[in-house]
């Protein structure tokens, strides 16, 4: 399938992002500010300049900070209104009356430079991890993979690190078919979005896309908050 028919992206906003304390208490981590745009206009733009025209949105922890820039950037916006005690997963089942076709599939919390999206793009495997070098920034997820890029599981342990493929960025391409899958699965209240790729990949194909000089960073707590402001967003090209 050509991946300039992707059209549509889903971001998982819902989360409490306790981590940052004070920062997101009163708003999503969405709306950290680096380098004088927030994190979730910067993603927007990025995804429009590369051809996607629909972008929902699903929120949960102070939710109505997106309603107030729903119109200005024609955003989608659904509520997992179990945000509190549910896991990523369930955000992206509830995102389901809202996409019928293949999507990418973003967190919020993230800044990475354009090539990020080109990359997973330009990929021609229709189930796509995008995958980085890595960071050594904390909290890293571990890709393991065959040297063809097949994916074979993921996992958080730092002893993975070793053995591991590449790190898991947090932007993903899935066919609507891995979706439907995806969100079947069983404990989806509990499980974290990206441990579907685990639990499908023995029967489906899914494909790792590693570009290792990636330039980009999550923002869980204020040591990633302080690493985005003096390693990565120096370093971006857009």
């Amino acid at each position: 399938m050509s991946n300039q028919n992707i059209k549509t992206a889903v971001i998982l906003a819902a989360g409490r992002g306790t981590r940052l304390g004070d920062r997101t208490k009163e708003m999503p981590k969405g709306f950290l500010e680096v380098g004088g745009e927030t994190l979730i206009e910067r993603s927007i733009r990025l995804l429009k300049a590369n051809g996607i025209e629909k972008i929902v949105v699903g929120v949960g922890h102070k939710g109505t900070a997106y309603e107030d820039i729903q119109e200005q950037y024609g955003l989608t916006i659904f509520y997992n209104d179990e945000y509190s005690t549910t896991e990523s997963m369930y955000t992206l089942v509830c995102a389901a009356p809202h996409v019928s076709d293949d999507f990418l599939l973003l967190e919020s919390d993230l800044l990475y430079d354009n090539s990020a999206l080109e990359t997973i793009l330009n990929s021609e495997e229709s189930n796509v991890i995008l995958g980085s070098g890595f960071t050594d920034s904390g909290d890293e997820v571990y890709l393991h993979a065959f040297e063809s890029g097949d994916f074979r599981y993921l996992s958080q342990d730092g002893n993975d690190k070793i053995n591991a493929y590449a790190e898991l960025v947090g932007i993903c391409k899935l066919s609507q078919d891995f979706y439907k899958k995806m969100i079947a699965l069983p404990t989806i209240k509990k499980m974290k979005y990206e441990y579907g790729f685990n639990v499908l990949s023995p029967q489906e194909d899914i494909f790792v896309e590693k570009q290792s000089d990636l330039v980009w960073c999550e923002i869980d707590d204020e040591d990633h908050l302080k690493r985005a402001l003096t390693l990565v967003l120096p370093k971006l090209s857009s």
